[in-house]
């Protein structure tokens, strides 16, 4: 399986900068996700993640580096958590790094909510947080 990358894209209708690395069990969220589509944009990722539901990595990081996302990003995003909470099942060390910006409560309880309702721990990282240059790693 390919590692699979895409550049953000800023705009009317941004959407974040995503790295999944597999051998590293590394996957990477960052910037704003408010896509004209959100299943359209997700379902490649979703994808990714099902494609190893059979033999996910041995440990697996998520880190979520979102300043802002849209509604229809939610469901997206409980929806790989899900993925996230079935590789767990399977053996694989799942760790769910939310980071959060120092002044934004509201995303502290987004982050918290979103590991009661997947299943999964979330880890709240509180950090003074800036967008990512659009279609750079952070």
């Amino acid at each position: 399986m390919e590692d699979l990358y895409i550049a953000g894209q800023g705009g009317t209708f941004p959407t974040p900068y995503v790295s999944f690395e597999r051998d590293r069990g590394v996957l990477a969220l960052a910037g704003e996700s408010h896509p004209e589509n959100a299943a359209s944009f997700y379902a490649p990722l979703i994808l990714w993640l099902d494609a190893l539901i059979e033999g996910p990595p041995r440990r697996v990081v998520f880190d979520v580096r979102l300043t802002f996302f849209s509604p229809t990003t939610r469901p997206q995003l409980l929806a790989m958590l899900r993925r996230l909470r079935l590789w767990s099942s399977r053996g694989a060390e799942v760790l769910v790094q939310w980071h959060v910006d120092l002044e934004d409560d509201d995303m502290i309880d987004i982050a918290a909510d979103f590991g009661t309702m997947s299943g999964l721990p979330v880890r709240v990282l509180r950090e003074a947080m800036h967008s990512p240059p659009v279609g750079s790693s952070f």
